[in-house]
């Protein structure tokens, strides 16, 4: 019996190939998608979990009291760790990490930049690194220490054995290599390629083992004992640096899960708000569902459609002895199969499509074949489509009447059509939402994209100040322009595009009690910082080389003057970074970090020490790659041993919209494919209406009624579909998208262009796919369809 039916199964599906081709399309194209994006959620549950003892594995963060609210952050000074691992016997390790950063290595005569974590030994106990040569006993037992990344090796010695080998550090320290780990997995926030040790650093930076307990420029993690009480633990901790630290009591110590943080990330107050990197995981994970689910609906819709031609089959089935239940194993057998059949497509398309999803999505997921976990779940998946799309069109075709279906007056009336309506106005409402949210995140990306950032971001470039670069600018800068290379340039402690920390204690005149407490962003800089940029200022000036006194001179941005209430802020006296300083000009606002945030006070500052960074405006009169040329010239003359890394500052700002264009490509491609998936779950359905109604349409024609009359009569049902999904949808992602939007400070408006847009192409998608069955059904012969009448 079972091989009778897989014949019928393989029989039908050869005889009706383009609605079998339909059908399995569809399918296997939603079930891919749905895969790939299951596997991006897997790979962000999973993040940071490929530790054993992962759930003991903490981060010391801390909130602070800032302009009447509470910042979290996970910097954390040098001394936290020794004092936590010595007065707290609940916890058994503690490490501190300075951030990773990139550093010069040297062997013999190659020279590459690695990014490199410094760290204390007892990281090697809270983190299972797993070593391929050497140990984590031995692995810094020297000063001079270093453990390379597989691939860190690679880079630096090829196929050489790099164990025991000497490599120069920054053109200045001889570290010895004493093991090798394996790279990080792809779903880890630690990365690196070199893992450095602590004393290494301290005998390189000495100030950083004096480093006061306010300086909050590291990292500290810790592993808990087993069995601990966390919140007795945090409980304990919020007093922690009122104990040793009174100057710094204000600051409330917690620790903090690491394997959470990146999915939940977000604080609010001081208190973790559940949300973070989850929201977008929930998003995909509902996307998947979504896409599966219409893909379903598809399969329903498209097989009722066909159950005319089937009915007498079922018919002469019933006659002969078939109980309902064997035609229901019937068909939901052949429904497994075609699924089957689409799961075996949907890996292949998942295999074609992969590499594109991961160049949208900035990952690099693979499909993890050797896993049992991913067969059990792909084939449940499988099985579970399979019964969901089958179960419908089994129990509708086995519920025949043999009687009826043998005369040819079988009906299945408006009972059977509404389950099918409502299956098409739950596609259309799910396209709904997604052509809604695409024109809504699109709006808000250019709008945010236009908002002018306040400085000249074409033909900007930064460089870091490695080597000579960093004592020797001044000349490296006038032999650039005397090369042709740039027209200007300037030192700066950090990235214009990004945020280079917030300074507080600061004092000016009027300040009311507790604003010293009110933290303000700062950059320090030297000279021909505004020239550089293409920077506004309001009034005054810029730095001069000339003016000596200028080394106590700053300047302030429009946000400063406004929070500080400075009438006359020019020549005013403000003390900043523990000592006076003269403000000699008033900046134009630009954008100091995210351009959806508010214009943030910042205050600009001239010293020695800080610079790590040098923006470099190219000669616009020469040809770009001739202008880097001549830099790289320059450059080398410098910094012979270094290569010459550069970023252009232009495509540094334009990370700062990466999630609205992930989210707006995203949004977009599967919006086409929810159309196309809901079009073809529409020309099933009005495939249905058309067998439904021949008869009724043929009396019409004998009756006079036009092609026209026809056409219009058989899609405005369809109309009124989309016309209630849109209703449906547009209320969901009304709700939905207003509250994404008031996450942003400058945020676009939800215009009512946007639902008539939607509506619009709805109605002309759903018109385009149905007239084709309209029109069809309405030059059809009345004859054939009147004929046993």
């Amino acid at each position: 019996m079972i091989r009778n039916y897989f014949k019928i199964a393989f029989r039908n599906l050869t005889k009706h190939k383009l609605f079998s081709l339909i059908n399995i399309g569809g399918l296997s194209v939603g079930m891919a998608v749905s895969f790939m994006l299951l596997l991006y959620v897997y790979n962000e549950f999973s993040f940071d979990k490929m530790y054993k003892n992962e759930d003991r594995i903490y981060q010391v963060w801390r909130n602070q009291p800032s302009n009447g609210e509470i910042k979290t952050g996970n910097s954390m000074s040098v001394p936290v760790a020794e004092a936590i691992h010595k007065n707290y016997p609940e916890i058994a390790f503690t490490a501190r990490t300075n951030w990773i950063n990139s550093s010069l290595f040297n062997y013999k005569d190659k020279s590459l930049n690695l990014n490199m974590l410094s760290a204390d030994p007892s990281l090697l106990d809270i983190f299972s690194f797993e070593f391929v040569q050497g140990n984590k006993a031995s692995a810094f037992t020297e000063v001079s220490s270093v453990v390379l990344t597989q691939s860190g090796a690679k880079a630096i010695f090829g196929n050489a054995d790099p164990m025991g080998k000497t490599v120069k550090i920054n053109s200045a320290r001889n570290a010895k290599v004493t093991g090798i780990i394996k790279d990080m997995p792809e779903n880890s926030s630690m990365k690196f390629s070199a893992l450095g040790s602590w004393a290494m650093l301290e005998a390189d930076e000495p100030w950083i083992k004096t480093s006061s307990w306010n300086n909050y420029a590291f990292q500290t993690f810790v592993m808990v004992k087993p069995g601990i009480d966390l919140n007795k633990v945090n409980g304990k901790l919020s007093g922690f640096m009122a104990k040793y630290n009174p100057g710094g009591k204000e600051n409330k110590l917690f620790l903090y899960q690491f394997s959470k943080q990146h999915l939940y990330g977000e604080f609010k107050n001081g208190v973790s708000t559940g949300g973070g990197v989850i929201e977008y995981v929930r998003l995909f994970m509902f996307l998947a569902i979504g896409i599966l689910l219409i893909a379903c609906i598809n399969f329903m819709n498209l097989s009722t459609a066909r159950s005319e031609t089937r009915a007498r089959e079922v018919g002469v089935r019933k006659v002969v002895g078939a109980r309902r239940i064997s035609i229901i194993q019937q068909f939901m057998g052949e429904s497994l199969l075609m699924c089957v059949i689409s799961f075996g497509l949907a890996l292949v398309l998942v295999i074609l499509l992969l590499p594109y999803f991961n160049g949208i999505i900035s990952k690099n997921l693979t499909v993890p074949y050797s896993a049992p976990f991913f067969w059990i779940a792909g084939l449940s998946i499988t099985l579970i489509t399979g019964i969901i799309s089958g179960s419908y069109p089994a129990l509708f075709l086995s519920s025949f009447k043999p009687v009826k279906v043998l005369k040819g007056i079988n009906k299945a009336g408006k009972a059977t059509l509404r389950p099918r309506q409502i299956l098409v106005i739950v596609q259309f409402s799910f396209a709904t939402c997604l052509i809604l949210s695409t024109i809504l995140i699109y709006k808000q990306l250019n709008f945010i994209k236009n908002r002018p950032a306040g400085y000249n971001k074409s033909g900007l470039v930064e460089i870091p100040l490695d080597g000579r670069l960093y004592n020797e600018f001044e000349s490296f800068r006038r032999d650039a322009i005397a090369s042709g290379a740039i027209s200007d340039a300037a030192s700066t402690s950090n990235t214009i595009t990004g945020n280079g920390g917030a300074s507080w204690g600061i004092k000016w005149p009027g300040q009311l009690p507790g604003e010293d407490k009110l933290p303000i962003e700062q950059i320090v800089t030297n000279y021909h910082f505004t020239s550089t940029y293409g920077l506004k200022l309001v009034d005054g000036r810029d730095f001069d080389i000339a003016r000596p006194s200028d080394s106590t001179a700053i300047m302030i941005n429009e946000a400063a003057v406004k929070m500080m209430r400075l009438k006359e802020p020019l020549g005013a006296i403000i003390n900043w970074q523990g000592a006076d300083r003269t403000v000699v000009g008033i900046l134009k606002n630009y954008i100091v970090n995210s351009p959806t945030d508010a214009e943030k006070p910042l205050i600009v500052g001239n010293l020695k020490g800080w610079a790590g960074m040098a923006g470099v405006r190219l000669n616009k009169a020469l040809p770009l790659s001739e202008a880097l040329n001549k830099l790289t010239a320059v450059y080398k003359k410098y910094n012979p041993d270094y290569p010459f890394d550069y970023k252009f500052v232009d495509e540094e700002y334009s990370r700062k919209f990466r999630t609205e264009q992930l989210l707006g490509t995203l949004s977009n491609s599967f919006t086409v494919l929810a159309i196309v998936l809901s079009c073809l779950g529409l020309f099933g359905l009005a495939s249905f209406s058309a067998e439904q109604r021949r008869k009724e349409i043929g009396i019409r024609k004998v009756l006079g009624a036009t092609t026209a009359n026809l056409w219009f009569n058989l899609s405005k049902e369809f109309v009124q579909l989309v016309i209630i999904a849109f209703i449906i949808g547009g209320a969901v992602s009304w709700h939905f998208m207003d509250q994404w939007l008031h996450k942003y400070t400058y945020r676009t408006d939800i215009s009512p262009w946007v639902f008539v847009a939607t509506i619009v192409i709805s109605l002309a998608i759903t018109i385009v796919t149905v007239s084709w069955q309209a029109i069809k059904a309405a030059l059809s012969n009345p004859v054939k369809s009147l004929r046993s009448e």
